[in-house]
């Protein structure tokens, strides 16, 4: 029986429909609020020129006058509105006879306003403004909050409205037509088909007429088949289930030995100890890796690791530490390289890394930082402190690229160059 639907046709149509209704309203919203917004500041604009313009008025005969005091008394009582930032009346000379200021200075968005002070039709200076639009921003709060308002109370409105008429006219027919399906569909008996009636007369009505005549062939499609496999039906059914049964006993027996094959293969190509790669995998890699890179004119770069005073460690502190180290090492330099690099334990105390795609110098990187790596492991045995330090050794193909053995030799030897430089350190061929 098919699986019931995540999203029924009732969610898919609130879906579409808060998606166009938060499309629409939130476009239309926008709109309204950038008007608004134009508006309330076209409004700023004009009145904050007026009040400069009367303000300049105003002190005209006190400039001509050179009437400081009243100068000084019309400028305060200015200052007192709640939105003046700042008021300076300058004379024809640029030079500011009085200047106030908001105590709390101009800490947020203004506007500058200037006007020219004329006495009989001449300048004597001019007035300049600051005017706060705190009160601005306060009206476009309270407008973006009634516009939201205005928009979810429409948007659920209109939304409900659509949801119930198409849920009547178009979802209520669809479950209808889901329901006597699904009825079809769990009965186990032929029964004579019972036609569903449903009063739409639209594509709807001519889908479930459709529906009546395909269940009404499948009825009578069905009643012929059932005869035919009466006649069959116990000899072909008891063959069928024998060869299930055999079918079932084989394939169950070829996992089991699919499993056991994988098994097996792991572990011819798995160290025990440490769970890297062993040297019979290392091997087929490397000579894998090693002709594509001949062949492509590719770098590889092979990368040998050896314990420095590995014996000492088996010496003084057991096989047991010793055989800890190399599961950590192996860990650690597993977190060194990259996922499409090949980590392997080659016997010993002895590490090999497989970097394709890889040059001297990125290679050089990797081995330091594994050798910094290993250096500040707090490496310990039954709570006593470990040292290890790592000599590594570097070849790359292009600078040995006679052969697999060329390679393996070139990386041999900056290994063993790096031990007799002292141990704990890197060296790359040619040394």
């Amino acid at each position: 029986m098919p699986k019931a639907p995540v999203f029924g046709l009732r969610e898919k149509l609130v879906l579409m429909v808060v998606i166009g209704i938060v499309v629409s309203f939130s476009v239309i919203g926008i709109f309204r609020w950038y008007a608004e917004k134009n508006r309330i500041m076209d409004e700023i604009e004009r009145t904050g020129h007026e009040r400069a313009s009367l303000v300049a008025e105003a002190v005209a005969n006190l400039l001509i006058g050179y009437d400081y005091t009243n100068m000084e008394s019309l400028s305060d009582r200015i200052m007192k509105q709640p939105d003046m930032l700042k008021l300076a009346i300058r004379n024809s000379g640029g030079k500011i006879m009085v200047m106030r200021e908001a105590p709390t200075g101009a800490d947020g968005a203004s506007l500058r306003f200037e006007a020219p002070i004329v006495f009989e039709m001449n300048k004597i200076g001019s007035i300049e403004m600051l005017i706060s639009l705190k009160r601005a921003h306060r009206e476009l709060e309270a407008v973006f909050r009634n516009i939201i308002i205005e928009q979810v109370y429409f948007g659920l409105t209109l939304g409900l409205l659509i949801y119930f008429a198409a849920s009547r006219i178009i979802v209520k027919p669809v479950q209808r037509i889901g329901q006597h399906m699904k009825s079809v569909m769990r009965g186990d008996k032929i029964t004579p088909p019972v036609r569903l009636d449903i009063p739409n007369h639209d594509e709807l009505g001519e889908l479930v007429n459709i529906f009546n005549d395909l269940d009404q062939q499948v009825y009578e499609m069905q009643q012929r088949l059932q005869e035919k496999i009466d006649l069959a039906g116990t000899a072909l059914m008891n063959t069928n289930e024998q060869l299930r049964q055999r079918s079932s006993e084989l394939e169950s027996r070829s996992n089991e030995l699919e499993k056991a094959l994988a098994l097996v293969e792991k572990m011819a190509e798995t160290d025990s100890l440490t769970g890297l790669h062993n040297r019979r995998y290392f091997d087929k890699t490397l000579s894998s890796l090693f002709h594509l890179a001949q062949r492509y004119n590719e770098s590889l770069c092979l990368v040998l690791l050896d314990v420095d005073n590995f014996k000492q460690i088996n010496d003084s502190h057991g096989h047991g530490a010793g055989d800890g180290l190399l599961q950590a090492l192996g860990n650690i330099f597993k977190s060194c390289v990259r996922e499409t690099d090949t980590v392997a334990r080659l016997g010993g105390d002895e590490f090999a890394l497989l970097l394709y795609h890889t040059d001297r110098v990125s290679a050089l990187k990797m081995a330091d930082n594994c050798l910094k790596s290993v250096a500040g492991h707090p490496f310990e045995f039954n709570g006593v402190p470990v040292r290890a330090t790592l000599s590594i050794g570097i070849a790359d193909c292009r600078d040995a690229s006679n052969s697999i053995e060329a390679l393996f030799n070139a990386a041999d030897e900056a290994l063993y160059e790096a031990k007799g430089r002292g141990r704990n350190q890197v060296i790359a061929y040619p040394v």
